[in-house]
């Protein structure tokens, strides 16, 4: 079946080319067949000043009522192809006019010339001869039309001029026969070239619906993809996004590197009262990444609503991640739990970048990553220590993905570990570094085009006794 389409629109292609050429050398014809008409008027009235006869006046009829046919043919073509004639109707219907006209041009030889002026006797044969030469640009397309119309002409002519003229027209052949052969060695080279031109013109054209047809096919896929994305997008807010209100003192900046993020950041308050924070960087960006997220979130709910310490959540998300995600896939992350009254805080970390301790008095001190990611190993090799700290008011802590240390600016270089250290020194102290951190970096990377998902997460130590306090 394919290869019996391909044939089939072979064929069709090649008809339009033969009907698109065809139409060009009909639109020629009546161009020049309009021409015909006023040069058969012009060697009329030339002729006809010196010497009128009923042959002239009947030689000018017979070929002013085939030129304006002939000049008929671009519309009648137009009009009725292809309902009412075939291509190769229209070609012959062209060929054979075309003869015609030769013939009748090439009679304008037997015009007696005795009554003329010496210098236009020979123009019984110098007007057809510069017809031919004048024809030749309109039936370039087609030389075998051509070779017809010009075989007519002169056959035409050197018969009529010897009926004319007898024994003496003999000597005008060689220089006929002469002209007519350079004539259709010129209209050969011609035709090559013009055919040549449209050959290359018709490539064009195909390439050029080529792409459109490829343009279109491709702005319907991205629509496609569009829709089916924005659908997927809703699913995951829905999924990861949905249940408790972010807990106060918790303050989070999740940007994405495109629609979907490949970061995922849970906060959700406990029946018993804890705070749960996951912080998680799945490998890649967009939909793919974000895929990994929607189980993580449904587990990472389930588990702190039953309470559960950081270290059994850690090994619950690992054994469904190391089930899921295809070999080379995994997530770094970090699970944190808070006390009820936020003067104690659990945390593991598998292959984040280190969590942040800023204390009261302004010394920070780094928690480093002791676990492997998420999803790397089974469950059997997999390590789930943990660190607790004890927080006292004023006390921050900070948690982020590689995507802000790494957001880069136009010259290629990067935020970096020292600034954020430098930045959340300064400005980690009475208010939230949230919207001054986000401030500065979106400034630092000048609107760059992001690298990878950013995502930020501050959380205040007892936030409610300092909102008593101030």
């Amino acid at each position: 079946m394919p290869a019996v389409s391909s044939s089939m629109n072979e064929t069709v292609a090649d008809t339009e080319v033969q009907a698109e050429r065809l139409q060009l050398l009909l639109e020629q014809t009546g161009a020049s067949a309009r021409l015909a008409v006023a040069a058969a008027t012009l060697s009329f009235a030339l002729v006809a000043w010196y010497d009128f006869s009923i042959w002239l006046l009947c030689w000018y009829l017979a070929v002013t009522l085939i030129s304006l046919w002939r000049a008929r043919l671009p519309s009648r073509f137009r009009a009725r192809y292809p309902d009412q004639c075939s291509l190769t109707c229209w070609d012959r219907l062209h060929y054979y006019s075309a003869i015609v006209a030769g013939l009748l041009w090439g009679l304008l030889g037997a015009q007696p010339t005795a009554n003329l002026p010496p210098a236009l006797q020979p123009f019984t044969l110098i007007g057809p001869a510069l017809i031919a030469t004048a024809a030749m640009s309109s039936y370039a397309i087609r030389l075998s039309h051509y070779q017809g119309f010009l075989l007519a002409l002169f056959a035409s002519l050197l018969a009529s001029y010897g009926w004319a003229h007898g024994t003496e027209s003999l000597a005008v052949w060689p220089p006929i026969v002469l002209f007519a052969s350079y004539l259709y060695v010129f209209a050969r080279r011609f035709h090559r070239t013009l055919i040549e031109a449209l050959a290359t013109k018709s490539d064009i054209q195909h390439a050029h619906r080529e792409l459109e047809e490829a343009n279109r096919h491709l702005l319907q896929q991205h629509r496609v993809l569009k829709q089916e994305e924005d659908i997927a997008r809703h699913v995951f807010q829905q999924l990861t996004l949905a249940g408790d209100a972010q807990p106060p003192g918790i303050h989070v900046w999740n940007q994405a590197m495109g629609n979907l993020s490949g970061d995922l950041v849970q906060t959700i308050c406990s029946p018993s009262g804890s705070t749960y924070v996951f912080l998680g960087d799945f490998t890649g960006h967009g939909l793919p990444a974000a895929l990994g997220a929607v189980p993580t979130s449904t587990v990472f709910r389930t588990m702190t609503e039953k309470n559960l310490e950081p270290a059994l959540i850690a090994r619950e998300l690992n054994r469904k991640l190391h089930t899921l995600l295809p070999t080379g896939y995994f997530c770094c992350a970090v699970v944190m739990q808070l006390s009820p009254d936020r003067t104690s805080l659990t945390l593991w970390n598998g292959g984040l970048p280190p969590v942040i301790l800023r204390r009261a008095n302004g010394d920070i001190e780094e928690i480093p990553s002791d676990n492997l990611p998420l999803g790397v190993v089974g469950n059997d090799a997999f390590a789930d220590q943990c660190r607790t700290f004890e927080l006292q008011s004023g006390d921050r802590v900070y948690a982020y993905s590689d995507g802000l240390t790494e957001a880069e600016n136009h010259r290629g270089e990067m935020w970096g570990r020292d600034r954020l250290l430098q930045f959340l020194a300064r400005e980690g102290g009475g208010r939230s570094a949230l919207d001054p951190l986000r401030e500065a970096v979106l400034e630092f990377t000048n609107l760059a085009p992001a690298s990878d998902d950013i995502s930020f997460v501050e959380i205040v130590a007892q936030p409610a006794a300092r909102e008593a306090v101030a």
